[in-house]
């Protein structure tokens, strides 16, 4: 291998070669940029889930819980409990810091505004574990001031009205400050007050539950610093309900109870640098392939003057080392800064939360060199081990005008259809298992055996249709049809360029549509009743409002629900709904567990009866010692006790002490009315403006016939937790950029190689007379023909990868032969069909539009030099 060799083929190549570097480049930087984009997507995803656990190293749950105590005595001895408990837990080596999340429901009344239940709670004392971040005003220092979200559209210095939850006054309490909670996660109130300790316990006068945090000095690990503490409280009487974790660990649940688990950003992230690696190495080896194929008379004339293959193939391997080098440079530094601007330009792109700081590891730029070197020698050799084969008489004729033999195109359509079929099975079970790098990995070895037969077999389909086709298009067209069964190779490098282009981009955008709904459902799941409308403590709803709310616009279903206390064993009581089981069913908008005759359903974090299992019966208590019933116990992970109308005793009927009837003129006294909500479900069809309307007139009607009802919506807390999952989704669209940009240059590069390799045929076309227009046309018509065919496929494959993407990661995968199933089962939900057929043209037109350009060039040079 002679150097002057080489330096003499990089400067006689240089301006094919800068399409190359380009190519190469885009393709490193796409790795780079994938890994870092995804990266900081991750971190991202975890301060959102994990801020309020941030500086806990240990959560204790239901230490102390009076919420649920019938009796005085069993408040005491709850609240013996917690002090015994909190006592024990500063003991433990290692504390550093202890608070308790004291919470309790209250009413807030602001003026010109329906009632709202929401929640209240303690804010930390201790630095490190308050995690609510200040954006505005300063902490609450005493009662009568609180925090508030800083995007609950009221100011600093706003005032408003607090009812405890028990018999009270209302409480007016002063905003001081306001807390940048944009995309926390919590489906318990949207609009939920911080003060101090103080003010919480004023509010709850029977005792506020809440968690116990610990902050660790940093001397034990926090799975040691639980265990240690759990030791300590199980020696404490009244703390069998008690439950420990470490604050990751409890972030991990909180995260996966709305999205899966957190660790499904970093299987995404692995999965998705396979794909990047995979395609960056389809856009070199297709860039090659080209270029070697347009010297193969080049190599053949270095052969008649006496190099041997050995010289001519490393020199080109030189050739490609430099290149690969030179191109990987510069990728490495193209896509760190695309990294940087894209999270510097992320609101543009549709991302509604700050990203973290950029975070790019080492280990990417080690991935992102190695694709960038080693992937263009791999892909450089084939090309350049056919351009050195066969005798150099041989050679003289262009490589890709040399028709392969059949037999090699259809071992090669053979072998990448077992290929494909056996790539997506294996994906299509990974799916299924909901193992999304395996499902990754298996999907590109399934997408290499489709690229294989659509290789092998489409020059000859397409030259077959182009012969029907270009009959219609003239001579011009039918020579450009044709051509592509001429020129077996140069199809399948141009069929290849978009549809690799155009199945990432189809890829992405399903994906990315699919995910959406998917967490949606999930949100519902979490809370899925509408509007819940509660009468404040000791009042009841107004006898007609039930029924002016179900004739409201917007509202589909509507139900009126009892509610009265159920006492368990051991003194615990809880509110019971009391309402048909069908009626609850239609109200509701997924399907929950509903009691039978002689049944209670109960939750599963209730105290009440907590040792009873699902399916035992336990005596309940209801208005007196004297009404018990045996229910049947059934548990639920829904938050709502429930019972149907004849399980349960009525509600005492008021009587004169000689139990005569109650006289008409005479007021009933407030125990002897039945306590009512109604619960609604609004219309399916609802959506921005119109569903804000909706609930502009439920809140309206509530405020006119009782100022003092309360009404609690899910819609603005499930609002607030899709915010959270934006990091996610929205976020995808600086990968879904990152994948556009590689595709288009992927398929220009190829298309304007392609064109140039022509010369001879150019140039003869024109000697017998063919005009520039004709020429022009010729090979516009002949890539249209390729690139729509490919942009189909293209379409059609992006949408069943995408669509076994989605599912790999929301864990709801079916089987070997279910992802096209699952596609036109969702297609009027999620799959974007719009979006895909703009994809599939687009690929198409940037295919036309680069032949087109260097089309015009290739035309004008060879008319000069004639």
């Amino acid at each position: 291998m002679s150097p002057h060799l080489v330096l003499g083929q990089l400067r006689a190549h240089a301006g094919r070669y800068l399409g190359t570097i380009l190519a190469i480049a885009v393709a490193v930087g796409f790795v780079l940029a994938s890994v870092g984009v995804l990266r900081t997507m991750t971190a991202s995803a975890d301060a959102t889930f994990g801020m309020r656990y941030s500086g806990t190293a240990v959560l204790v749950q239901n230490l102390g819980d009076r919420t649920s105590a019938g009796t005085d005595a069993a408040r005491e001895e709850a609240a013996e409990a917690q002090r015994l408990g909190l006592e024990a837990i500063a003991a433990t080596p290692g504390v550093r810091a202890v608070t308790v999340d004291a919470q309790t429901y209250v009413r807030v009344r602001a003026e010109g505004r329906a009632q709202q239940v929401t929640t209240t709670t303690a804010l930390a004392t201790d630095d490190g574990l308050r995690w609510q971040p200040l954006a505005d005003g300063r902490l609450p220092a005493a009662p009568g001031e609180v925090a508030i979200r800083s995007d609950a559209d009221l100011p600093l210095g706003a005032t408003f009205e607090v009812l405890p939850s028990g018999a009270g006054d209302p409480v007016p309490v002063t905003v001081v400050g306001l807390f940048d909670l944009a995309g926390q996660p919590d489906m318990n109130s949207a609009f939920p007050l911080y003060t101090v300790d103080e003010q919480v316990q004023q509010w709850a006068p029977n005792g506020a539950g809440g968690d116990i945090r610990v902050a660790g000095d940093g001397t034990v690990s926090d799975e040691a610093l639980a265990a240690e503490i759990e030791q300590r409280l199980d020696r404490i009487p009244g703390t069998s309900a008690v439950e420990v974790s470490t604050g990751a660990a409890e972030a991990d649940a909180l995260a996966e109870s709305f999205i899966g688990s957190r660790d499904v950003y970093t299987r995404a992230l692995l999965a998705f640098t396979v794909l990047a690696v995979a395609v960056a190495a389809l856009v070199i080896g297709t860039t090659f392939a080209v270029v070697f194929a347009g010297r193969v008379r080049e190599t053949a004339l270095l052969r008649c003057l006496g190099a041997s293959r050995l010289q001519l193939r490393l020199s080109g391997m030189a050739e490609a080392l430099v290149v690969g080098a030179v191109a990987t440079a510069a990728g490495l530094a193209l896509g760190r800064f695309a990294v940087s601007l894209a999270a510097r330009e992320a609101p543009r792109l549709g991302v509604t939360i700050p990203l973290q700081e950029v975070s790019v590891p080492g280990s990417a730029y080690l991935l992102a060199a190695a694709v960038g070197v080693g992937v263009t020698l791999v892909t450089a050799l084939p090309p350049l081990w056919r351009a050195t084969s066969g005798s150099p008489l041989e050679a003289l004729r262009p490589a890709d005008v040399r028709p392969d033999p059949w037999w090699r195109r259809l071992a090669m359509v053979a072998v990448g259809a077992v290929v494909g079929a056996f790539g997506w099975h294996s994906m299509s079970a990974a799916v299924e298992a909901g193992a999304v790098v395996e499902a990754g990995a298996w999907g590109v070895l399934a997408f290499l055996g489709i690229l294989a037969v659509v290789a092998g077999a489409l020059p000859t389909l397409l030259g077959a249709l182009g012969s029907v086709v270009g009959v219609l298009l003239g001579p011009v067209g039918l020579l450009g049809a044709r051509n592509i069964a001429r020129s077996p190779r140069r199809t399948a490098a141009t069929s290849a360029a978009v549809l690799v282009g155009v199945t990432l981009t189809a890829t992405m955008v399903t994906g990315i549509a699919l995910l959406g709904p998917a967490i949606q459902a999930r949100l519902v799941d979490r809370v899925p009743l509408d509007i819940a409308v509660t009468a404040s403590s000791g009042d009841t709803l107004p006898e007609g409002l039930p029924w002016t709310l179900a004739e409201l616009p917007g509202v589909d279903e509507s139900l009126v629900v009892t509610d009265m206390y159920a006492e368990g064993p051991g003194g615990k009581r809880t509110v019971l709904r009391v309402a048909d089981p069908e009626r609850v069913g239609d109200v509701m908008r997924r399907d929950v567990v509903l009691p039978g005759p002689g049944e209670i359903v109960l939750p599963e974090s209730s105290p009440v009866a907590a040792g009873a299992r699902d399916g035992e019966t336990v005596r309940f208590t209801f208005f007196s010692d004297a009404d018990g019933r045996d229910l049947v116990v059934r548990r639920t992970s829904d938050q709502w006790a429930l019972a149907a109308p004849g399980s349960v005793p009525a509600w005492p009927v008021a009587q004169l002490p000689d139990g005569s009837p109650w006289p008409d003129d005479v007021e009933v006294p407030t125990q002897f009315v039945p306590r009512t909500e109604v619960w609604l479900r609004m219309d399916d069809s609802l959506a921005g403006q119109q569903l804000e309307s909706a609930l502009q007139g439920v809140r309206s009607a509530v405020v006119d016939a009782a100022p003092d009802a309360a009404v609690t919506e899910s819609f603005a807390s499930r609002e607030q937790i899709a915010t959270s999952v934006r990091t996610v989704l929205t976020s995808s669209s600086l990968l879904l950029a990152v994948a556009v940009a590689l595709a288009l240059v992927g398929v220009a590069n190829t298309l304007t190689l392609a064109v140039r390799e022509r010369t001879r045929e150019i140039t003869l076309l024109r000697g017998v007379g063919v005009t520039r227009t004709g020429v022009w046309l010729m090979l516009v018509l002949e890539t249209a023909l390729v690139a729509a065919c490919a942009a189909a496929l293209g379409v059609l494959l992006g949408s069943a990868f995408g669509t076994a993407g989605a599912a790999a990661l929301t864990g709801t995968g079916s089987g070997a032969g279910g992802i096209f199933s699952d596609l036109g089962g969702v297609g009027n939900d999620g799959v974007p069909v719009a979006d895909l057929v703009k994809v599939g043209f687009g690929g198409a037109l940037a295919a036309v539009l680069a032949a087109a350009v260097a089309s015009v060039g290739a035309v004008r040079s060879r008319v000069a030099s004639d």
